[in-house]
């Protein structure tokens, strides 16, 4: 840890290695947005390949000075350096890293320009041996840098097993902007979602959002799909997104013959319509952290159901704004899904539930206000 006394603005940078905005990239630009200006400047630095860089072009538009570090393949000495003199050259108070290359990449730095460092740990997917042994990487740095934060008590007591100091450690849920109640939008959305799908008009539609991969289980989906369709249940289930595991779950629906009852349009860049039109999210995954998308269910004011991993029950309180499952079951999952979708009042009351939770306990402000007496512990202020 860095002791010293700061009489100026703390410069914050948060270092990303990526060319996509998503939930972590939308929870760093949040978040920056609402430092004490005062107090803090904040930065977004991002590793990128290519030439164009989203969570970057994101943050410039709301006025966050941002930094592109260039970067080929896994480790590039050459970025090590660049991002070594952006450090020296804006004379960077802390260094916030998320993922496991601007852990490993941050801490070298951090270390040889002395300054704290802290990074964020969201989870783990091990989803094959390549990530499994980045991801081991990334325990080994945890291990020895100036603090951590976990986005939930379940994923900051996993690292805690992996022998990571839980007195370093910081629980800081990620959050979400709650937009204002419009009908006639969520209205709009409904139709055009029917429309678009071809789905019928009386038809329920459950949303599965987030990437196709072996860990999100949205194969115990598709099977729970197929118990349902034998028991006569209408409902069109939407899996948003796309990933390894793309074309294996289309043939997995043709194969059970649900795939009518399916749709698979891939990655959706306005993900809000379908949340908007959806009368379910379901979240049937093997390992989590803390969902974004149960936040912005919960947001619109609908309910979730999920399998009981990681930080979720965190976030879903069984039988009062969801569901909580066991994973991989895909009879509990059917079981469950056809309880709500029978009775709509439950489903209304529970999304009411969510949405004054969300709005009372997971405010970017809130949060905000923990990060930065965070920055201030680490600095010793």
């Amino acid at each position: 840890m860095i002791f010293r006394t700061i009489t100026m603005t703390i410069k914050i940078c948060h270092l990303i290695a990526t060319n996509f905005y998503g939930g972590p990239e939308k929870q760093i630009v949040e978040h920056l947005q609402r430092l004490d200006p005062e107090q803090f400047y904040g930065i977004v630095a991002s590793f990128m390949e290519g030439e164009q860089n989203e969570i970057l072009e994101k943050a410039a538009v709301v006025g966050i000075t941002t930094q592109a570090i260039p970067m080929a393949g896994p480790i590039d000495f050459k970025a090590l350096s660049i991002l070594d003199s952006f450090i020296k050259k804006n004379k960077i108070d802390i260094l916030c890293v998320h993922g496991y290359k601007a852990t490993v990449m941050g801490w070298l730095c951090g270390r040889k320009n002395k300054i704290s460092v802290l990074a964020f740990s969201r989870g783990y997917t091990a989803e094959n041996k390549k990530v499994a042994f980045y991801e081991w990487l990334d325990r080994q740095v945890l291990k020895r840098v100036d603090g951590i934060i976990s986005v939930s008590e379940g994923q900051r007591q996993k690292l805690a097993s992996f022998g990571v100091d839980g007195r370093r450690s910081w629980v800081v849920h990620n959050a979400v902007v709650v937009p204002p109640r419009d009908d006639a939008q969520v209205e709009a959305a409904k139709q055009a979602i029917h429309s678009r799908f071809d789905i019928p008009s009386d038809a329920k539609i459950v949303v599965a959002a987030g990437r196709l991969s072996p860990e999100k289980g949205h194969r115990f989906l598709v099977d729970a799909v197929a118990r349902l369709n034998q028991e006569g249940n209408e409902a069109v289930f939407i899996f948003c997104g796309d990933g390894p595991c793309y074309t294996a779950l289309i043939e997995q629906a043709k194969k059970l013959g649900v795939y009518g009852k399916c749709r698979f349009p891939g990655f959706q860049r306005n993900i809000q319509e379908f949340f908007l039109a959806m009368d379910l999210m379901v979240l049937p995954s093997l390992t989590e952290g803390l969902p974004n998308v149960i936040l912005e269910s919960f947001a619109l004011a609908k309910p979730v159901l999920a399998t009981s991993v990681g930080g979720v029950p965190e976030l879903v309180v069984d039988g009062e704004n969801g569901y909580l499952v066991d994973k991989e079951r895909s009879d509990l999952l059917a079981n469950a899904i056809a309880k709500s979708l029978d009775d709509p009042e439950k489903m209304r009351v529970m999304g009411e539930a969510g949405y004054n939770r969300v709005r009372a306990e997971f405010s970017f402000g809130e949060q905000s206000i923990n990060l930065q007496g965070i920055y201030r512990t680490l600095l010793s202020i």
